[in-house]
């Protein structure tokens, strides 16, 4: 008699790979998903510090820039929101942003305290 067909066993072990190639791929790709958005988290953060590296140099805000190169300032992305340099729906509205002079070159960076408080 010719029968036909897979035994228990090799069913289990075919299902058993199968599982395992899923875990394998579906942690893979959660990596790929994870790494993206540090990236574009990491790209976000740059547009905002440059925005308000902008911001500094605008010819109205010639006081600010001397103040804040001299003693360092805060701006929020509200105020960079409101000048048309951000857009309101890219970026949270209570980022605030350092700017000082350090080794004679302007330097903005995110303040980081404000995100975590």
């Amino acid at each position: 008699m010719n029968k036909k067909g897979f035994t228990l066993i090799e069913l289990l072990a075919s299902i058993t790979i199968m599982g395992l190639i899923a875990t394998i791929t579906s942690i893979n790709i959660m990596k790929i998903f994870d790494s993206k958005k540090e990236l574009t988290d990491t790209s976000k953060e740059s547009v905002i510090t440059t925005a308000a590296c902008v911001y500094i140099e605008l010819e109205k805000n010639s006081s600010l820039k001397e103040t804040c190169l001299t003693n360092g300032c805060n701006i929020s992305t509200t105020t960079l929101i409101e000048e048309g340099l951000l857009n309101e729906e890219d970026v949270d509205k209570e980022r605030v942003i350092n700017i000082y002079k350090k080794d004679n070159k302007k330097v903005c960076t995110i303040n980081k305290e404000e995100e975590n408080g």
